[in-house]
């Protein structure tokens, strides 16, 4: 057996012998070199063992270090990745073998609509799974080296609690795997379903997992290695702007919000949109039940709510709510215009649901909407932000502003609205008969020099129209520079028929100065007498006649010589509007006798197709235009001074339009109506320009026309109008100071200076449309929700109204059919700026409209379920049944273009940027191995 000398045996044994022999001389040198020996030994045995530890402990700070330096590694590239321009890298999903081409286009616009920039390259090229100098990245030097070996973007389905469900693992080599199904779309800010307006920090977040490998490397020699998997927490937020509150990625901007729930320090609002704005000049937002929904399309494939509607008030800081009476119905309701108002704030009463509790008695519900809706602070769940903003004005013929045309003079337009000329009041009204089966049709034409608007009236024959569909020679020229047509009937040298017949000679021929080229002759007479009932009676002594008011002047007298009844007494003459479309009005004076009262009304009435001579005022009254009376004016009785009646005739264009003014309604004796110059007028009302206001674009702009498309009766269908826009924008102007049409709400039969200025019943609609490749008789391919102008431009269909003055009421309804590219009676690219407009949104569910079907309302609830595609800007806002409007893009990205000033762009209480990002922030989870 072996044995192992020590050290500290040598030491005993030299310890033992020298007690022993301590006498012995030369034993003092051996036990000396004995110990020598002893020491030598356990000295070195000492420095082995300090080596061994020394480069145990050099081996465990090499590990050290790389592990520092993945860490570091790791630290580095979510630094990269959260660079403003990188962003979208945080959430792609993409294989990092193509993060060198991949799309990494950042999401966030700013006010010029420009991207932060592109991606890095340093961002990219960490997808290449290459080591990095820690210091300076370069490629493969250094000594302390990292690279990027796989990655894992983590986030949960809509609503899921966890937020890891749906993941995707890549690494440079193209290997993926895939858990669920992730998208960057899981990573948003949009609210939790069914409640709205409760933002909650951090609700829809994600992850990304970064693993990293580090070397640490001496004299080229990797000494130590290791790796790492950091996991990151991925927060939505507002582009342009900190986490925080404002909307984004905290609490919604609102009163009541805690701001100790927010997610950081930011307290502007972000992500404003100017695609709905109310408010203008102290309006309101009307809102009962939270049914509405205000969608925005921000990718091919995904769909959300718009997050504001902005309520304008007088300065920062000032609420808009149903306390501030900004909202309505509340406590402070009259009945004008909804005489419900006070039962759906107080609860049902008689003539009124009685399922209301009304919003003074609401708690949250899905009736009601969320607390936030209740108090008005938002409408189903789409927040009103309250700002003191100040939008581009219109202008006028008297005021300057950034949208009104300036009509060229001499031009039908500018004589139409002459107030020397019939008060300029000519303008064109839409007033189909009944409505039932009317069908009108405007398109732009740029193939033409210059590019023109024209008309066509599809309906049938039967009310008027062409038929359908139109053809090449049914369409009339509404826009140019020719000079009114003028018809002139002033009865001055007129002479009377025999005794036995009303009839009336013209002093004037087609051949004179005063020509009548549109009035028509039957038999060489002109003007025919429609009295109590008879064509043929004594004129010396009917309620009809022609009486001499001294200097060679006369007039017209309705209801000389005793009492009448309703609608039997009339002067009448028929006119040939063949080719002018559009383009007719019929104006005259009107006075009375001291015994005529406004209810003793003139009635201004249409037909067409033949007659004999004879029998020019008979007929039957009705609906239709063919062979019975249309009545298309009413006008209250006249017993002081002189006014001057204005009726469009746009509707028609029949070679024989009969046109006879009546009385409308029974009179006492005595009760006698005068008429004198009558003057049937032919011209343009739109104009064509190369450029637009706020627009280098060239467009068409034309009078505003009243459109009253509601039905006569719950049996007949409403009007149709269609925009045909290939040629390009048009644009209806409302906006004169002396235009004090559409000042209520009701809709008068006919339509009247104080209707509404667009009425759309059950069944009717606007619509607009577009066609490549030269003029079409039918298109109908609608205008996509994508075809939109930037915020502030003309869209591709405009309703500008004025800038102050009395409201100006438009009742657009609207019920689809159908949905996606399909759908038909919806329109999209429409602008209405209504600065003192009553914008009613009417559809299934309002009060005349019929409920929606269950297939219906999942059209409604779909992502393409909208009945209306543009932006309103109006003094009072209301939604009318189940209504769905896509906005389109309309925040601060195009700001440059709505606002001439920059006080907007500089208020602090908005982050001038659109969309939304990301940021990766604290350390969730860090595993070395």
């Amino acid at each position: 057996m072996v044995r192992t000398v020590t050290p500290k045996f040598l030491l005993h044994l030299l310890s033992a012998r020298s007690k022993g022999r301590r006498s012995q001389s030369g034993f003092s040198m051996l036990a000396g070199i004995l110990i020598i020996l002893a020491l030598v030994a356990g000295t070195v045995g000492l420095t082995v063992l300090t080596a061994n530890n020394l480069l145990g402990s050099r081996k465990q700070d090499t590990r050290s270090d790389a592990l520092s330096v993945a860490e570091a590694g790791a630290d580095q590239i979510i630094s990269v990745l959260n660079q403003t321009e990188n962003r979208k890298m945080l959430v792609s999903g993409q294989g990092m073998n193509q993060w060198s081409t991949a799309d990494f286009t950042s999401p966030c616009r700013d006010k010029d609509n420009n991207t932060p920039g592109a991606p890095t390259a340093t961002a990219r090229n960490f997808g290449d799974g290459k080591f990095r100098d820690l210091a300076t990245l370069a490629v493969n030097t250094g000594d302390r080296r990292f690279a990027l070996k796989s990655v894992t973007f983590s986030a949960g389905k809509e609503s899921a609690a966890d937020r890891r469900s749906e993941s995707i693992t890549t690494t440079p080599a193209g290997i993926t795997t895939t858990k669920g199904s992730f998208s960057s779309d899981l990573i948003n800010l949009q609210d939790p379903p069914d409640t709205p307006s409760t933002k909650l920090p951090g609700y829809n977040k994600g992850y990304i997992t970064l693993t990293v490998e580090s070397q640490v490397l001496k004299n080229g020699v990797v000494k130590s290695t290791a790796t790492v998997t950091r996991e990151f927490e991925v927060l939505p937020k507002c582009c342009g702007a900190s986490l925080g509150s404002g909307g984004s990625g905290g609490l919604a901007a609102s009163i009541g919000s805690d701001p100790t729930q927010s997610l950081g320090g930011e307290s502007r609002f972000c992500g404003v949109e100017f695609g709905m704005i109310a408010g203008l000049n102290g309006g309101t937002v009307w809102s009962n039940a939270a049914n509405d929904r205000f969608t925005k399309r921000v990718s091919s494939t995904k769909v959300t709510s718009i997050l504001n509607i902005l309520g304008i008030v007088a300065k920062d800081g000032d609420p808009f709510d149903r306390a501030s009476n900004r909202v309505v119905p509340n406590k402070f309701s009259t009945d004008v215009p909804d005489v419900c108002d006070p039962a759906r704030w107080f609860g049902s009463s008689k003539g009124c649901s009685s399922s209301w509790i009304g919003l003074a008695n609401a708690s949250p519900s899905a009736f009601y909407g969320t607390k936030d809706d209740i108090l008005g602070l938002s409408i189903s769940g789409i927040p009103i932000i309250p700002s003191a903003i100040t939008l581009p004005t219109i202008g006028s013929e008297v005021t300057a502003g950034k949208y009104a045309f300036v009509w060229s003079s001499g031009g039908g337009p500018a004589q139409r609205v002459d107030p020397s000329i019939d008060g300029g009041q000519r303008y064109p009204t839409l007033n189909p008969s009944g409505s039932g089966g009317f069908r009108f049709r405007f398109r732009t034409r740029n193939d033409t020099n210059p590019p023109r608007i024209e008309v066509c009236n599809a309906s049938p024959t039967t009310i008027g129209g062409t038929g359908f569909p139109c053809t090449n020679t049914d369409w009339t020229t509404i826009s140019g520079t020719a000079d009114t047509v003028e018809n002139l009937e002033d009865f001055k040298g007129m002479t009377g028929g025999s005794t036995a017949s009303t009839r009336y000679r013209s002093a004037y021929t087609n051949s004179t100065k005063n020509a009548h080229p549109n009035w028509v002759n039957v038999s060489n007479w002109q003007w025919y007498a429609l009295d109590r009932n008879n064509n043929d009676t004594n004129a010396g002594n009917g309620r009809v006649r022609l009486v001499s008011t001294g200097g060679g002047d006369n007039n017209i007298q309705i209801g000389v010589g005793g009492s009448m009844s309703a609608q039997q007494n009339a002067i009448c003459r028929p006119a040939d509007l063949s080719g002018n479309l559009g383009r007719a009005t019929l104006s005259f004076n009107q006075s009375g006798s001291a015994q005529v009262d406004a209810t003793d009304e003139l009635w201004v009435q249409v037909r067409t197709g033949s007659a004999s001579s004879t029998a020019q005022c008979t007929g039957s009254t009705g609906t239709n235009i063919t062979n019975s009376w249309v009545t298309v004016a009413k006008f209250p009785g006249v017993n002081s001074g002189t006014e001057t009646r204005v009726v469009s005739l746009a509707d028609y264009q029949d070679s024989d339009t009969r046109i006879r003014i009546i009385n409308g309604t029974a009179t006492g004796n005595n009760e006698t109506h005068y008429i004198d110059d009558i003057n049937l007028r032919l011209s343009d009302w739109c104009e064509y320009s190369a450029s637009s206001p706020a627009s280098a674009a060239p467009g068409f702009h034309c009078l505003g026309p009243i459109f009253n498309l509601d039905p006569d009766s719950s049996n007949l269908t409403g009007g149709f109008v269609t925009m045909d826009a290939s040629g390009g924008p048009i644009s209806f102007y409302y906006n004169r100071t002396d235009d004090l049409r559409g000042s209520s709400y009701s809709t008068a039969k006919p339509a009247n200076g104080s209707s509404p200025l667009i009425t759309i019943g059950s069944s009717a609609a606007i619509e607009l449309v577009k066609c490549a490749g030269g003029p079409s008789n039918t298109c109908s391919t609608p205008v996509p929700e994508t075809e939109v102008a930037l915020v502030g431009d003309p869209d591709n269909l405009n309703f500008f109204g004025r800038d102050s003055g009395s409201i100006q009421v438009v009742r657009f309804g609207i019920l689809p059919s159908g949905s996606g590219g399909s759908a038909t009676g919806r329109i999209a690219g429409a602008w209405f700026y209504m600065p003192v407009g009553y914008f009613e949104m009417r559809t299934f569910g309002c009060a005349g409209f019929p409920s929606a079907s269950a297939a219906q309302r999942a059209i409604f609830n779909s992502d393409d379920g909208w009945i209306f595609s543009g932006r309103i800007w109006t003094q009072s806002f209301k939604p009318c049944g189940d209504v769905h409007i896509r906005v389109p893009p309309s925040s601060a990205s195009n700001l440059g273009a709505v606002i001439a000033a920059s006080s907007l762009l500089d208020d602090i209480n908005f982050v001038p940027w659109v969309g939304e990002d990301w940021v990766a922030r604290s350390v969730t989870n860090s595993r070395p191995y």
